[in-house]
């Protein structure tokens, strides 16, 4: 499936404005058999559409007649560490932002800091979890679409994001610690393993899969790419 470049639309616009001004001009000329008369008539046709077009375009901005309004949204990328999240949520974050929509991001690398007396317990992650979804309700309410992309490996803390954003979509990135070892050679799944450190989604914390997750994707079967592709296809199918 191909689509156009935004080079080749512009490309086609001047394209369709040079041959429509030239028809204009042949007309003309086999009516009068005047070239000058005919070029200059092409050109005034052409300089008038031009500016009757734009005043038309400015017209049509303003009135609201028509007008759908995308209702904002968080998107909850999840699934065990190294997974691609953070990547993956920066991906399309770049790719909605070209869709004109009012978009924050949100990832645990930025937010963890700010509370750094925040333990991995299962209380903690909870309750970090649960201050998150707070702030994305927050956003979302002021009609701010928000990219949130976290460990959050618990039902019950994602569970309660969901009920309090009006429109929650879950991503699960499906992998496991054997597989991200095997791709990236992680060495937190590689310490883990040895006992070295603890309290490790994917290891020994069990992630916790939801029956309600909008999406699932492998990621041993896709790129980043191809994963951002997916999920940015599944909200303009869904919610834009």
């Amino acid at each position: 499936m191909y689509r156009d470049s935004k080079t080749r639309t512009v490309v086609k616009a001047i394209t369709w404005r040079i041959t429509a001004t030239l028809t204009t001009i042949v007309l003309v000329y086999l009516f009068t058999g005047q070239i000058q008369t005919a070029v200059e008539v092409g050109v005034l046709e052409m300089t008038a559409k031009l500016l009757f077009y734009y005043g038309h375009e400015r017209l049509w901005d303003r009135l609201m007649f028509g007008r759908v309004e995308i209702p904002p949204f968080v998107l909850w990328i999840t699934g065990i560490p190294h997974s691609g999240k953070t990547t993956l949520g920066d991906i399309v974050f770049k790719k909605l932002q070209s869709e004109n929509i009012k978009i924050q991001r949100l990832d645990s690398h930025d937010v963890r800091p700010l509370f750094p007396e925040t333990g991995f317990t299962r209380k903690e992650i909870n309750n970090h979890i649960k201050r998150v979804g707070h702030l994305t309700s927050m956003m979302e309410n002021n009609g701010i679409s928000t990219i949130a992309s976290f460990v959050s490996p618990f039902t019950e803390s994602r569970d309660f994001v969901r009920g309090i954003c009006q429109n929650y979509i879950e991503v699960y990135l499906k992998t496991s610690a054997d597989e991200i070892i095997e791709k990236y050679g992680c060495e937190l799944f590689k310490k883990a393993k040895k006992g070295l450190v603890q309290n490790v989604a994917g290891m020994d914390i069990e992630y916790e899969t939801s029956p309600g997750t909008e999406l699932i994707i492998e990621m041993c079967d896709l790129t980043l790419e191809e994963a951002a592709d997916k999920i940015v296809s599944y909200l303009k199918k869904n919610h834009l």
